[in-house]
């Protein structure tokens, strides 16, 4: 371990927390035994909040039953994949609990991929059975026409029109139809229960599998520094893709017999409504979501006598500190920075009960060692710049079929995450920098060779060079560099038509220049640093 005296937060034993001396159970082998026993233990506890509806944890848990009993009718059995495209929605977690009842993994596809990006998730994970929203049925099914593997597909029926008839059935029928007996089969605690897709630096988008072991482990360490209570209700407004909604909230909360208020998306308007009308006491949110509050909110329209929110966490991109001050200057509320990646199950460090240092993503959360380390595997010294390296048991099994990034990734158990930071004397961290050419555009990742190998098939494309280009409001924004292979022939807005049913919208870059030579190095590598300034 590395030289420095750091700084404790409080650890409680959970055994002497108020929620589990009632007598809840605290160990499990599984996140679907866990759901389906705190469903027996509260049935009517109110589980989630979505608009009007009140679902408590029983009849969270007996839809999940529903879906698991159609999923066995159509061989769904343990290990299979069960995909899950689905916008914000209670659906999220029928589907996904449903599937893990049987010990199938659950596999969220980003319903903000095109075509080909589809297409490549389905040949590559290969699910049985794929739920998919109404709002997203068109792209999907143009993934589903590229793709060699072809699931069953079930409609989350949502009144979006679309007119594509891929889907057998839709989950208001499944619903219907089939019974709530409990579907729950034995697990171990080292089964995969979760796939999550994150792009990779080729640019196809690489399965990040996770653990029950891993959760488990997240959800008792959130319980024993005692950020979250029985009684919280915490907001969800990203996207139910991401880890953070999953990994470091639906699963803990439901851990603690808390209630989830869900919002089909991020609305800066309906941020504060949100949290005074439903008794929001836990806020998520990346940088970019609390800059629009702070710029569009007026505080003088909260009313403060109903407001119960205790702490507001953040995560996905660093915050900037004049936006720290100044949200606790406009509201009054502090927002507590942490760190994480979906590779180590969605959390890994926090200012949480520890003394604030505002640009700082904290300390290392308990059960997992955090270090600044050399390409060697060595610990860096304090304050030296390295790689953010993370060891525990969140950390991922390995990426799903590729062995070859599972092992450039851990090294002797030690996660090299591909952030660059350092660590103050007190164990503090900071994020410096990416040790790769990752873009982050408001909390979304976004690699340059996922965008330049599409744009290298374009017939009047000679070389495309895509960067990240500082932005105050979202961190980076995207820009690419093109060398035409005629003069003039191209424009920008030609570009942007290009990729629209390509890669996601938030890939798309904002700004184009066209060029007639790039910056090379003597080994005739492309200056990237260059292009920012071009």
């Amino acid at each position: 371990m590395s030289n420095r005296n750091t700084v404790q937060r409080p650890i409680y034993k959970l055994e002497e927390l108020p929620f589990f001396q009632s007598g809840k159970r605290i160990d499990f082998n599984s996140m679907a035994e866990m759901v389906t026993v705190r469903a027996q233990e509260m049935p009517d506890k109110k589980h989630v909040l979505y608009y009007d509806e009140v679902i408590t944890y029983e009849q969270t848990n007996d839809r999940s039953n529903r879906v698991a009993n159609y999923l066995k009718s159509r061989g769904v059995t343990k290990g299979d994949i069960v995909s899950v495209m689905v916008l914000n929605s209670p659906e999220v977690y029928y589907t996904m609990f449903g599937a893990q009842k049987l010990g199938a993994v659950a596999g969220a596809i980003n319903y903000m991929l095109k075509g080909p990006e589809i297409a490549h998730v389905l040949d590559n994970s290969r699910p049985k059975v794929a739920f998919i929203g109404s709002e997203f049925m068109t792209d999907f099914a143009a993934g589903y026409k590229m793709a060699v593997h072809k699931p069953i597909v079930v409609e989350v029926v949502t009144g979006a029109e679309h007119g594509i008839k891929i889907a057998e059935q839709s989950l208001e029928a499944v619903l219907a139809a089939y019974p709530a007996d409990e579907a729950l089969v034995p697990q171990s605690l080292d089964d995969p229960y979760l796939l999550l897709y994150s792009s990779g630096t080729t640019g196809r988008p690489k399965g990040i599998l996770l653990s029950n072991r891993g959760q488990l482990s997240i959800c008792q360490s959130m319980a024993s520094v005692g950020c979250l209570e029985e009684g919280d209700t915490v907001l969800i407004v990203l996207p139910m893709f991401h880890t953070n909604p999953l990994c470091v909230w639906t699963y803990p909360m439901t851990y603690l017999g808390a209630t989830l208020c869900i919002r089909k998306a991020f609305s800066p308007h309906d941020f504060w409504p949100s949290v005074l009308n439903y008794g929001v006491t836990v806020a998520m949110a990346v940088p970019t979501m609390y800059n629009y509050v702070y710029n569009l909110a007026d505080p003088n329209t909260i009313d403060r006598s109903r407001l119960k929110l205790r702490y507001a966490f953040c995560g996905a991109a660093p915050l900037p500190v004049e936006l720290i001050r100044s949200f606790k200057e406009k509201f009054d509320v502090i927002v507590i920075e942490g760190y994480g990646l979906t590779e180590a199950t969605g959390v890994s460090t926090s200012g949480f009960g520890i003394p604030l240092k505002w640009g700082s993503i904290g300390t290392a959360y308990p059960g997992q060692q955090v270090e600044i380390m050399d390409d060697d595997n060595n610990i860096l010294p304090v304050g030296e710049k390295g790689e953010i390296c993370i060891k525990g048991e969140p950390v991922m099994p390995g990426y799903l079929s590729n062995p070859q990034a599972t092992a450039e990734t851990i090294k002797d158990g030690w996660l090299h995450t591909g952030d660059m930071g350092y660590m103050d004397e007190e164990g503090y961290f900071y994020v410096a920098g990416r040790k790769k050419e990752m873009i982050n555009r408001g909390g979304e990742n976004i690699y340059p060779r996922e965008i330049e190998s599409v744009l290298e098939k374009h017939p009047l494309v000679d070389q495309a060079a895509v960067v990240g280009v500082p932005d105050p409001a979202l961190g980076e924004r995207v820009k690419v560099c093109i060398i035409p292979r005629e003069q003039g022939a191209l424009t920008a807005e030609e570009i942007k038509q290009f990729l629209a049913d390509k890669i996601a919208k938030y890939k798309i870059p904002e700004y184009v220049v066209f060029m007639t030579s790039f910056p090379l190095n003597p080994t005739g590598k492309i200056l990237k640093d260059e292009l920012k300034k071009a």
